[in-house]
């Protein structure tokens, strides 16, 4: 089951945290004889409590739940843990239960860059730890840009945060040949893709993203503060320009905690169809 909530955001960033700030004490009436489980009717209790806090805020222990329903220990974990799992409620060890703080949501319907993704939604989009090098490519990047092996392409790497929060470490190649003095616009460029539209005039008409759930690198999880082997989404794309040929390999390492990726489907289509059988 998927939550939909919405939190209050200000010029992009969340509220501070809350911890402590009192939760008002509702009329906890359960009805042993409506056909509803009792850990149901708490469940659907607490979210319409929890859904309008700030993240961060801290929720009552499972001993004042129990003083508050009257009920098991059982019922009331049963509960929690469906809106942990639902993304509402995190639990952090030896401090407590939280609300969560909501993940980004990456769409995957169009051809937009990290920078408009966030904007969109509300967030403060910055960069930190820039890079930008001249390299042989591997051969993973040399096949997917339709390389020679030894055709040098720019390399460029930062880090990227909504806030004050590390979210995403990105890579992105790009042959030398269509981007020359690349490294003089590098240091105040935000959006690359806003780049190497208006400077280079390489615009994007398709592209193939690859989505994969990982385990954060040693070098990676420094980058992102994170520690070591946590989870991470990693998705690979390569855009392609109107001729079809792929002019940028791009690797984005976000955080598994903060980001997820959407994709929004729309008829039926049946596997034999695809492959044409009949």
């Amino acid at each position: 089951m998927t939550l939909h909530y919405t939190r209050k955001i200000v010029n992009g960033v969340l509220p501070e945290s809350h911890a402590g700030m009192p939760i008002p004490r509702r009329p906890s009436a359960l009805q042993q004889t409506r056909g509803i489980p009792l850990y149901v009717q708490i469940r659907e209790t607490l979210r319409s409590e929890y859904e309008g806090l700030p993240p961060k805020t801290a929720v009552p222990t499972e001993q004042e739940l129990l003083e508050r329903f009257g009920v098991s220990r059982i019922t009331i974990r049963k509960a929690l843990d469906d809106l942990v799992r639902d993304g509402l409620i995190e639990r952090r060890a030896a401090r407590g239960t939280f609300v969560s703080v909501p993940k980004l949501t990456h769409e995957l319907n169009s051809i937009t860059s990290w920078t408009e993704q966030l904007c969109a939604m509300g967030y403060r989009p910055s960069t930190l730890s820039r890079s930008c090098e001249e390299i042989a490519p591997p051969p993973p990047v040399a096949y997917a840009l339709s390389l020679q092996p030894e055709e040098p392409v720019v390399m460029l790497r930062r880090v990227r945060l909504s806030g004050d929060e590390k979210l995403t470490l990105m890579t992105n190649y790009i042959p030398s040949r269509l981007v020359p003095g690349i490294a003089i616009e590098w240091p105040a460029v935000e959006s690359l893709y806003e780049l190497l539209e208006s400077r280079y005039r390489l615009v994007p008409v398709r592209a193939v993203d690859t989505v994969e759930a990982k385990s954060a690198t040693e070098d990676q999880a420094e980058a992102l503060r994170i520690a070591p082997w946590s989870p991470v989404l990693v998705m690979t794309r390569v855009s392609y320009q109107q001729d079809d040929a792929p002019f940028e390999l791009a690797i984005a390492v976000s955080r598994g905690d903060r980001y997820q990726y959407r994709v929004e489907l729309h008829g039926r289509v049946r596997a034999a169809e695809t492959k044409g059988g009949v």
